[in-house]
């Protein structure tokens, strides 16, 4: 049995039904329900080793997003998403200063282009 922290690989088939592992009897449970339990519990198992690696993947991407976290590769993940918040407001914040810096710069342009509209009508 694979460990439940291990990666799946990209080959591993996905089960539609997983196959009942003999010799795993449950107590208090009917004898068929045994096969079922098993298979659950392999399905469930399962479902939840590609949720985890699911997640992984998804913080390693936001970690080599985010500038000055991809050359380490063991950042916990609560550092990736502080760091990121810190990014994202960051750059809110450039957003702003430059679409304030654009709407003074087009107010200038008009500006120069009235000034040069009257010093071609004298």
């Amino acid at each position: 049995q694979q460990d439940e922290d291990e990666p799946l690989s990209a080959a591993e088939p996905v089960p539609a039904v997983m196959l009942p592992e003999p010799g795993l009897p449950k107590a208090g449970s009917s004898p068929g329900s045994d096969s079922e339990d098993v298979a659950k519990r392999k399905n469930h198992n399962y479902l939840e080793r590609k949720r985890r690696n699911d997640l992984r993947s998804r913080f390693l991407a936001l970690r080599d997003q985010v500038p000055g976290l991809a050359s380490c590769p063991k950042t916990p993940k609560v550092v990736i998403l502080s760091k990121s918040s810190e990014y994202l407001q960051s750059l809110i914040s450039a957003e702003r200063r430059m679409a304030a810096e654009k709407r003074q710069l087009r107010l200038r342009q008009t500006q120069l282009l009235k000034r040069i509209a009257h010093l071609k009508g004298h």
